[in-house]
Order: C-alpha cells, then sequence, then structure tokens
C-alpha cells in the first residue's frame, strides 16, 4: 500500500485539528469543582467514549493510555514519512529500557511503572530481551547502548549511568534518522529540546555543587550549544548564564524560567515554558502542506492535550487550588 502523500495528510489533519481541545474547554474543566465534574466535562469531546468505560476519576491514566496508542496507530496510517514520526515515540521505549535495565541491577521489580502503549517496539520484545540478555531482535543502536551499559556496570552499578547512557543513544539516533531522511523541521525540532534540556541539566548541577566533569555526563548530544558553552560558564553566577542566552531563541525560557528558580528553587516554570516554546515552533510552522510541519504539528498538539488533562486530573483528585493546577498548564496549540 503506497505512503499517503503530504498534501492528502495536511488536509486530514487541519480537520482533526477543530476537535483539539481549546482553551475555553482546559478552563471549564480547572474551574471544575472536582475530578469527577472535570471529568464531565471532557466526555463532551472525542474522548466522551472512552470516559463511559472508566471505573471512575483515578482510572484516567487508562483513558490517556488508550489516547497514546491510537495516535501511534493513526501515524503509522498517515504520516508519509514513518521514520520521523516514529522518532517522537521513542521516548515510551526507552523510558521502558530504563526501567527494566535499572530492575535488573538493582534487583527488584520495575523500577517504575512501565508503559505498555505507544512505544515503537513491543513491550514484550523489550522485556524478554532484557531478561535473556538477548539482543538481536532490538535495533542495533539500542543493543550498543544496552551493551555499553553492561559494561559499564560490571565496574559498579550506577543507576544515573543506565539513564544517561541511554538518553545520549536516544538523541544520537534521532539526529542520524533526520539528517539522512534530510527532515530539516525534526532535526531542528529535536536539537532544540535537547539544548533545553542540556540547560536544565546545568542548572540541576549547579544547585548540587557538582563538577563540569559530572556535567558531561548528562549532557545530550547537541548541533548548536557545544560543551564550551557549559564549561565557560560553571564557575561564574547564574545571572552571567541568562545573560550570555537574553538575546538567543531561547531567551525567554531561560529569562523567566531561570529567574522563578533563582527565587523558588523549583525548575516547574522552566520546564512548563520550554514545552511551550517547542510547541510554538511547531505551531508556527505547521502550515505549510507540502511538508511534514502539519504532522508533527498535530502529534505534537496531541501530546500537550494528554499532558494538560493529565496536570488536571492529578491536580483534581490531589485537592489542588485551582490556581496551582493553572500555573503548572502548558499552552494550547489551537
Amino acid at each position: 500500500m503506497p505512503l499517503p502523500s503530504y498534501p492528502y495528510a495536511a488536509a486530514h489533519i487541519f480537520a482533526l485539528e477543530n476537535r483539539l481541545i481549546g482553551r475555553d474547554r482546559v478552563d471549564r474543566m480547572v474551574e471544575a469543582p472536582s475530578a469527577e465534574e472535570a471529568l464531565k466535562v471532557l466526555a463532551e469531546t472525542e474522548y466522551g467514549a472512552g470516559i463511559s468505560e472508566l471505573e471512575g476519576p483515578h482510572d484516567y491514566e487508562r483513558l490517556l493510555s488508550l489516547e497514546v496508542q491510537r495516535i501511534y496507530d493513526f501515524f503509522e496510517t498517515i504520516s508519509p514519512n514513518p521514520d520521523i514520526t516514529r522518532l517522537f515515540f521513542l521516548k515510551y521505549d526507552f523510558h521502558n529500557l530504563k526501567v527494566l535495565i535499572k530492575s535488573r541491577y538493582l534487583g527488584r521489580d520495575h523500577d517504575g511503572p512501565l508503559i505498555g502503549v505507544g512505544g515503537t517496539i513491543p513491550l514484550e520484545i523489550l522485556a524478554e530481551a532484557i531478561k535473556e540478555r538477548n539482543y538481536r531482535e532490538l535495533p542495533p543502536y539500542m543493543a550498543e547502548a544496552i551493551e555499553e551499559i553492561e559494561e559499564a556496570m560490571d565496574t559498579r552499578v550506577d543507576p544515573q549511568r543506565i539513564g544517561t547512557t541511554l538518553d545520549k543513544a536516544m538523541y544520537r539516533h534521532i539526529f542520524d534518522v533526520c539528517e539522512k531522511r534530510k527532515c530539516s523541521f525534526a532535526l531542528d525540532y529535536f536539537s532544540m529540546q535537547a539544548d533545553l534540556i542540556n540547560i536544565r541539566s546545568f542548572l540541576r548541577v549547579r544547585k548540587l555543587g557538582e563538577t563540569f566533569e559530572f556535567l558531561k555526563t548528562l549532557l545530550l548530544p547537541s548541533r548548536d550549544m557545544g560543551e564550551d558553552l557549559f564549561l565557560d560558564i560553571m564557575e561564574e553566577p547564574i545571572e552571567d548564564f541568562v545573560l550570555r542566552l537574553r538575546d538567543s531563541k531561547y531567551g525567554q525560557v531561560v529569562v523567566k524560567g531561570v529567574e522563578e528558580y533563582i527565587n523558588t528553587g523549583s525548575l516547574s516554570t522552566y520546564e512548563r515554558l520550554m514545552d511551550d516554546f517547542l510547541l510554538g515552533f511547531a505551531r508556527a510552522a505547521r502550515w505549510n502542506p507540502d511538508g511534514i510541519e502539519p504532522i508533527i504539528g498535530y502529534l505534537l498538539a496531541k501530546e500537550n492535550e494528554i499532558r494538560i488533562i493529565r496536570i488536571i486530573m492529578v491536580g483534581k483528585i490531589n485537592n489542588m487550588p485551582t490556581d496551582s493546577i493553572r500555573e503548572r498548564l502548558r499552552d494550547v496549540y489551537v
């Protein structure tokens, strides 16, 4: 079966954008007096059929898991370039690898929840590969990262190294695929994502009082923001780091996010601004009907929608004040 064309996929997605949850409905969910009432507001959308099958509001994660899998299946059929759109689902595979490998070395069952939906490799295949130490069914870049971890763990079990090794391998693979497929839009998106994550890692390392050598173990591959930037500023005041990036494309995220971090010690504002920045990048490019931009934009819009629903439901279930929930919310796509 031939792959869909970009104009066909774009036309289909432009129609689907009308079903995305808008700001008005998000506000109604936030203002709802309880988790049950928030779900009733959500039931007015295309989530309604799934909500009717839930046992109660505490079961909302099942609804979101089904939506993640539905999105993956949809993009497998609509994307003219599935090699690129699959890159956005790799995080589920790598999350599961982290959990499975840490469980093996720490000697306890599942060091965190496994995610059974949305990944590019079935969870049972990943679990069997880690259990049997046989990686023939896994992609080479994944197998090589696991073997690197095993070699390192022979010397000393370091759970953090498991995560950082897998993160670096994932981004190296992402950049490699984007370059081979000549997809500059996806390459720009993931490059900016990696830079913003590296800035967050820098802030955390500074707070811990760790060295630049420790930071290097955390830094993801970057096209534009090399290690030298962080080396130069490692011993300087955080305010100097903000000045360096104030006029860059990350200026608004860094200035506002770091100011809040300095005042509160929390990175939650920085992370919200980071997510909004990346979504805004996709939103601004989504009107190109002859490229992958509207496809990736809609994919990210759905991920963002799921994130917003989760934030609201967690807040409502835990009786958080409305203003506290609102502070954590990301921007909407439409």
